[in-house]
């Protein structure tokens, strides 16, 4: 399997993580700016990690690439 394909497979099981955890884990833990908490990580926190370490992992591959 190849490194892309590993990393696509890791990024899309941990955004799952993440997206079901804030349902799971913080639905007693109140609201924030009129929101509950888990909506912030499922559906805010996770995305954007996502797209930070798509990015980021995207940028270290390209520079192996190049060298």
């Amino acid at each position: 399997m190849s490194l892309l394909t590993k990393t696509s497979l890791l990024l899309a099981f941990s955004y799952f993580f993440l997206w079901c955890a804030g349902p799971l884990w913080l639905q007693h833990f109140g609201t924030w700016y009129g929101l509950p908490l888990w909506f912030w990580l499922s559906c805010i926190a996770a995305p954007i990690l996502l797209i930070v370490s798509l990015s980021w992992l995207l940028s270290r591959m390209t520079e192996k690439h190049n060298d």
